[in-house]
């Protein structure tokens, strides 16, 4: 029997705002894509069903699951039924090679995998024993007897500090690391962004991020908790800015959550864009410094019901402080400012030590406080290393986040770039360690080294430098080999678009790689 809506309840904290939508306004659109729509009932029926799937395959509270679909209502709505389950969710991006993908199962402990069949049969390692519609439940290995019937759903209890998802982000020492967000830092969150958003019930969010992004769960959890719709997108309107516009045009989209270079590539075509025709309030962005260009001031004049909100955070702390920049375009200045912490967060600027510096001082940015999740997944010393006390209340959790940045005389924070090789193209967080150690397990590669090459958002790029070991007989040809390897094994967006064959690398006087002298093309 399907669960009465008029009762809908859960323990889960951030989808307690999404139960209450189900009780109030069951027949409102929950979540749509250009194929298929489901209201709130329908997400709520569904998600249960997916939870009951999944005990029927054997998963219990804690269980990681991996996700591995595309944007779509099935999306969202596995998203939902993780999270009521209990399982552990961990994002599977269908554009991965299989494998990093296999090293993520592997690290994670997945064993069962949720997703489309066309990414499933591509994954490797994976069997599916059952098919919901087009989505495919598989498990590692042989594929074996599933249980019949699949069991009522039966909610558990979830708790604050249980995990909700495991993400990956670029590692350092070659090694992807799996970074854990619990329920309550993701109910901290939720709750927070619907609190500071412009938007509420009836609004469109579009759902924009891939699915292996933390952003994914800031798109849906707090649209669905305000009674809004969910729009997912298809791949080619994510990526060509002329299709994006047009679909905020024709499913009258309020809300976008998008890199700062998409921002940039929206006003190059933004001539035709009116509040009347393209009814956006907010345009949220993360991820690199924002700029504010001509072309982006022209674009919001344009728009002038549309705020820009520039967040900062990690994906240890997801969104950790917030600026909405003024409505008077005039009044904005040229790199603005990352705001103040969201709530239950704090933010220290401190030195070497770990010693807060007075303000007007730059130093590295420790977050404290709610946003900071339990750790990496695995990786007890690195954990150590960078989730630490807050300098000024020991018994409140904090995260380093190698950044740096200061408290100007306004009391807002300014960030001031990276102060380590972790780096941010195109809104992807790259730890170029990972990529250089890549390169230099080729037995043919005596150094490698990569930068990021570019000064404006749009521009930035990564660029390899290769000493081989023996001087190979056509450079070109060489360095094309070991970048097509990269693509077999790394993200698309973790390529260097270009890889120079160098004799020796520069170095600075303390014998470091001159990476900026890389970087910038002045190298002797």
């Amino acid at each position: 029997m399907s669960p009465d809506p008029g009762t809908a309840a859960t323990t889960v904290p951030a989808l307690r705002a999404v139960a209450e939508r189900v009780r109030r306004a069951p027949d409102a659109e929950a979540v749509r894509s250009a194929d298929e729509a489901a209201d709130y009932r329908t997400l709520w029926e569904r998600s249960a069903q997916v939870a009951a799937r999944l005990a029927q395959l054997g998963a219990v509270p804690g269980t990681a699951v991996g996700v591995h679909l595309e944007r779509s209502v099935d999306l969202v709505v596995t998203l939902v039924g993780l999270l009521r389950s209990g399982c552990v969710a961990v994002p599977l991006d269908v554009g991965y090679p299989p494998e990093r993908l296999r090293f993520m199962c592997a690290d994670a402990g997945v064993e069962l995998v949720v997703g489309h069949q066309g990414p499933l049969d591509r994954l490797g390692g994976f069997s599916t024993v059952v098919t919901d519609g087009e989505v495919g439940y598989a498990t590692a290995g042989p594929a074996r007897p599933v249980p019949d019937p699949a069991p009522a759903f039966e909610a558990p209890e979830v708790a604050g500090d249980d995990i909700a998802y495991v993400v990956y982000t670029s590692g350092s020492t070659g090694r992807p690391k799996g970074v854990r967000y619990a329920h309550r830092n993701l109910a901290n969150l939720v709750a927070w962004q619907s609190e500071a958003s412009e938007c509420g019930p009836g609004d469109r969010t579009l759902q924009f991020a891939p699915a292996s992004f933390d952003v994914t769960y800031q798109e849906v959890l707090p649209t669905l908790g305000e009674g809004g719709t969910v729009v997912c997108c298809h791949e080619d309107e994510r990526l060509d800015p002329q299709l994006l516009w047009d679909l905020v045009e024709r499913e009258r989209v309020n809300r976008l959550f998008v890199p700062f270079v998409m921002i940039q590539s929206l006003a190059l075509f933004a001539d035709d864009a009116t509040p009347e025709t393209h009814p956006l309030r907010e345009i949220l962005t993360s991820g690199e410094q924002v700029q504010c260009t001509a072309a982006i001031r022209a674009m919001f004049t344009r728009l002038p019901d549309c705020r820009l909100v520039n967040q900062w955070g990690t994906t240890e702390t997801h969104v950790a402080t917030w600026y909405r920049l003024p409505a008077d375009v005039a009044g904005w200045v040229d790199l603005p400012s990352i705001g103040t912490p969201i709530t239950g967060t704090d933010v220290r600027v401190c030195d070497a030590d770990g010693r807060p510096v007075p303000d007007g001082e730059v130093g590295e940015l420790w977050i404290t406080g709610a946003a900071v999740g339990p750790g990496y997944l695995g990786l007890p010393e690195r954990t150590a290393r960078s989730y630490r006390t807050d300098p000024l209340d020991p018994a409140v959790p904090a995260y380093r986040s190698g950044d740096l940045g200061r408290v100007t005389p306004d009391g807002l924070l300014e960030f001031l770039g990276r102060e380590d090789t972790q780096v941010k193209v195109r809104g992807f967080r790259i730890e170029l360690g990972e990529i250089e150690s890549l390169l230099c397990s080729d037995p043919s590669v005596a150094q490698a080294v990569v930068v990021v090459s570019g000064a404006a958002a749009e521009d930035r790029s990564l660029r390899a430098f290769l000493v081989p070991k023996s001087a190979p007989e056509d450079s070109s040809a060489w360095s094309a080999g070991l970048l097509a390897d990269l693509r077999d094994r790394l993200p698309a967006y973790m390529v260097p678009v270009r890889a120079d064959v160098v004799g020796s690398l520069p170095r600075t006087p303390s014998g470091k790689v001159d990476r900026l002298a890389l970087a910038t093309g002045s190298a002797a």
